[in-house]
């Protein structure tokens, strides 16, 4: 593992391109965010870093720090948790005395926002708008959307901590049913429209199957490629 002192010290003297590789082997992503966005904000480019987790991630010390950091630097950020309720197989309220995720943000005095997860449009008109305020702020913005995880987290999870008719419960509220019935109602979309569309996924992914299954195997030699990066000093 790379310190991240040492990740900072690089984008801090303007050596991007030593930043960006050794944040490849850093283990955590929302520390490396705010690595990306300080070099964008030194530079002056007008972008905007979005990071995404789940709600167990925001449990971690390194969780904190990157959002401490953000406000603090005024770094721009938008910080996007996918909250589904379980962090693998440990509920929200088991885990965390504060389930409310937005209050999290307000502990550094950073606008939040949060949004029904299973809605595709509620999703799209969020994302434009923190978006929007980040640009206009240039400092972070949270954003959660409240989802849900329909199948195991794992092929090793046995789903012994939630019932089938929770998942049963949230399945009806699934954004591609929900959604489709939406362009539906509006008379954008036909149920012959859906039908063909299906057609021509399922047809992509066999080609893609058959694609791979007649493909060789990769050679040894290219196992490492593009995983480690050797970085000299200059």
């Amino acid at each position: 593992e790379v310190p991240l002192e040492v990740i900072e010290n690089a984008a801090r003297r303007g050596e991007w391109a030593i930043a960006r590789e050794l944040r490849r082997v850093s283990p955590t992503a929302t520390p490396n965010i705010r690595i990306v966005s300080l070099a964008d904000r030194m530079l002056g480019r007008e972008r905007v870093t979005a990071c995404f987790f789940g709600e167990g991630a925001m449990a971690e010390g390194a969780f904190h720090e990157a959002m401490n950091l953000a406000a603090l630097w005024k770094l721009p950020v938008m910080f996007c948790c996918e909250n589904n309720g379980y962090a693998m197989g440990t509920s929200l309220e088991r885990s965390q005395s504060q389930t409310d995720l937005c209050a999290r943000a307000a502990n550094y005095a950073m606008p939040s926002r949060a949004v029904d997860g299973m809605d595709v449009v509620a999703v799209l008109q969020a994302a434009r708008d923190a978006v929007a305020t980040v640009r206009a702020a240039v400092a972070p913005m949270f954003l959660e959307f409240r989802t849900y995880r329909f199948r195991a987290h794992s092929m090793f999870d046995p789903e012994l901590y939630r019932d089938k008719s929770e998942v049963s419960l949230w399945r009806q509220r699934g954004p591609l049913h929900t959604f489709t019935d939406r362009l539906k109602a509006q008379g954008d979309f036909s149920e012959t429209d859906f039908v063909a569309l299906e057609a021509e996924v399922a047809a992509e992914i066999r080609d893609a199957i058959d694609f791979a299954d007649r493909s060789p195997l990769e050679p040894v030699e290219s196992l490492l490629r593009d995983v480690h990066t050797v970085v000299t000093s200059r």
